[in-house]
């Protein structure tokens, strides 16, 4: 059920206190600036010419804590109220059986556990990504003890717990294995064959071009920082390896705003010719992009528990594929046992520099995955693995 945050809504009381004690703290802040830019100009040498006053500091620390507060776990917490009610009634009217939930967000988590304590059904959990675990959103250390509470709460309430991929069940059951080992199966993401039959591809497809193509598609956010890959690319430029428009790194999607210093460093480095930025493309046109592609980037560093999804999709075209991640990872064990490419630790640019170079020798050859690997991740056939575990409950 669709939950819309209109004046109808429970939620919009919510959403509406929250923007207008961001807009109020907005207007604080931009005043405290005016201020720091007229003492700038008074007094040019102070602090570097770029003072930051007590009021601006303090006007920041307010909206992070009011913010910590209004999205916790996540900002889709203000949906909770009517999804719970919503839930516990389409349970109680169509004799429902099992609720069965995917996150993120993990703030769903929270109103299954809800439902299940209400209605005493069977309770599915499905971790796309680490919630309390995660790699990536460590910070707050209040906000991160109350997670773990919630998070011990469900999976000790749930009667299955399924997990991406092998490292991220074993990290889970690790942690939470007294509520029951059997209780924690995995599920990984996977391809749908259907996808792709609508594109045309042939041996020749992507080919006929004077240079060489590395693709990444998807957003750039978080720790999926591409900066170490940039200066792999240009020492060998420098070394000669690389050439201008004999190779482009093409990158296909958005960059989230923690990352758009990326750009400053294109320009610093001077790959403004080999390195491209695109728009975002519709998924069949994405799919099509991966075949004319020469190489396929996959970039997942600062967490070793989970894979990019796209790698599903990457593998289905048997290109080539460039992963950039941590060492011991379940993106380096994906590569190494499906035979897909050349991988490298996201922070050694010298062995980055080493996997373009071997990149740029398989591209001409045409690579041979293991073809058992792949096939064991087509939808068609993985469902039923699925379908195994919600029987055993």
């Amino acid at each position: 059920k669709v939950v819309r945050s209109d004046k109808t809504d429970v939620t919009y009381p919510f959403t509406k206190t929250k923007a207008l004690i961001s807009n109020y703290l907005k207007r604080g802040k931009k005043k405290s600036e005016k201020l720091s830019r007229k003492f700038e100009k008074a007094n040019p040498s102070f602090n570097n010419g770029s003072p930051k006053f007590g009021k601006e500091a303090l006007i920041d620390r307010i909206r992070g804590f009011l913010f910590a507060i209004f999205e916790f776990p996540d900002k889709y917490i203000g949906w909770l109220p009517n999804a719970v009610r919503e839930s516990i009634r389409l349970i109680r009217e169509e004799k429902i059986e099992a609720i069965f939930t995917t996150a993120p967000p993990h703030s769903l988590f929270l109103m299954a556990l809800l439902v299940k304590k209400i209605t005493k059904v069977k309770l599915i959990l499905d971790y796309r990504d680490p919630w309390a675990l995660s790699r990536w959103d460590r910070g707050n250390s209040l906000k991160s003890m109350l997670e773990k509470w919630l998070e011990r709460s469900a999976i000790k309430a749930a009667d299955l717990c399924l997990f991406v991929t092998p490292k991220l069940r074993e990290e889970y059951a690790k942690v939470y294995g007294q509520f029951g080992q059997s209780k924690f199966k995995v599920f990984s993401n996977g391809y749908d064959p259907d996808d792709f039959k609508q594109i045309a591809v042939n041996d020749s497809f992507g080919q006929g071009k004077d240079f060489v193509r590395f693709v990444h598609l998807g957003t750039l956010y978080k720790k999926r920082d591409p900066s170490n890959i940039f200066l792999a690319i240009a020492e060998l430029l420098n070394e000669g390896v690389l050439k201008p428009k004999a190779v482009y790194f093409d990158f296909i999607g958005t960059v989230a705003r923690e990352l758009r210093n990326i750009h400053e460093l294109i320009e610093k480095l001077n790959l403004t010719e080999v390195v491209r930025f695109l728009p975002p493309v519709p998924f069949a046109e994405s799919l099509r992009t991966m075949y004319q592609a020469d190489c396929l980037l996959l970039i997942q560093p600062g967490t070793d528990l989970q894979i990019p999804a796209k790698l599903f999709e990457y593998m289905f075209t048997r290109k080539p594929i460039l992963a950039i991640s941590e060492p011991k990872s379940a993106t380096e064990q994906a590569i190494l046992e499906g035979q897909l490419g050349i991988f490298a630790p996201a922070g050694d640019v010298a062995q980055i520099k080493n996997a373009i170079i071997k990149c740029l020798e398989i591209i001409n050859q045409k690579i041979e995955p293991n073809e058992a690997y792949i096939q064991q991740f087509d939808y068609s056939k993985y469902i039923k693995i699925l379908e195994e575990n919600l029987e055993s409950i």
